[in-house]
């Protein structure tokens, strides 16, 4: 029997969440940066207590625009300062939140970008002992690892994978997987195997604790309660981290 923690984006202003919470394990919820303010971070935390789903901080750069997908190139304390702004606002509603995970370009950014990683994790810690999702062999997988950070390394159900073991760009029409197969084919080869085939048919290592599956994915209803009834049949227990 294998188990893994499956998380999903929450609190993002779909309808999905009160359809998607009794599947996962764990979910990050927007905190002000691409989305969300008190009501709607308070009533993600009330849906997931409700479900025994884990939560956490799910901050990025201020840009309710363009939904936090637009990297944006800021003075890193102007960075810092807006991490802090809605950790803040996250925590003053949520105690018992476990972990935090930094949402689309910034999250992207911290695969390469040292001095980023290095600014965000130096906030992080003010917030106590908590886990950080990331990528493996990021840059910030590297501070986290450096300083002593509790970390879990993350990979994706229905996203492509390029050759580096970064995701491929949404730019790419192909990026985000649509079929409930692939998906599960995905899930199953990142448990069973801890690889994933990328874009161009090449099989990379890829060990991670948790999965997320997108929760604005127009499909993700019927994806997820596909996905688990699936993965019961392969063996595989969805179980938080």
């Amino acid at each position: 029997m294998y188990s893994i923690d499956l998380n999903c984006d929450l609190g993002e202003g779909t309808s999905n969440d009160s359809f998607v919470m009794p599947f996962i394990s764990s979910c990050s919820i927007a905190c002000g940066g691409h989305f969300g303010n008190k009501r709607t971070i308070k009533e993600a935390i009330e849906l997931a207590e409700k479900h025994n789903v884990k939560t956490g901080a799910h901050p990025s750069y201020l840009d309710t625009k363009f939904f936090g997908r637009k990297s944006l190139d800021i003075p890193l304390k102007e960075l810092q300062d807006s991490i802090r702004f809605q950790l803040d606002l996250f925590f003053n509603i949520s105690a018992n939140s476990t972990h935090i995970k930094p949402h689309g370009a910034l999250y992207n950014d911290l695969f390469y970008d040292l001095e980023k990683a290095e600014a965000v994790v130096e906030v992080f810690k003010e917030y106590g002992n908590l886990y950080v999702f990331c990528q493996p062999s990021s840059k910030l997988s590297t501070v986290l690892t450096s300083q002593k950070v509790n970390q879990i390394h993350e990979g994706f159900g229905d996203r492509l994978y390029s050759s580096n073991g970064t995701l491929l760009s949404r730019k790419i029409q192909s990026s985000v997987l649509e079929s409930k197969k692939k998906i599960l084919d995905q899930v199953a080869y990142l448990v069973k195997e801890s690889s994933v085939i990328t874009i161009d048919n090449k099989t990379i290592e890829l060990k991670v604790q948790t999965i997320c599956l997108h929760g604005d994915n127009k499909n993700v209803i019927n994806i997820i309660s596909y996905l688990i009834k699936e993965l019961k049949q392969l063996s595989i227990n969805v179980k938080s981290y």
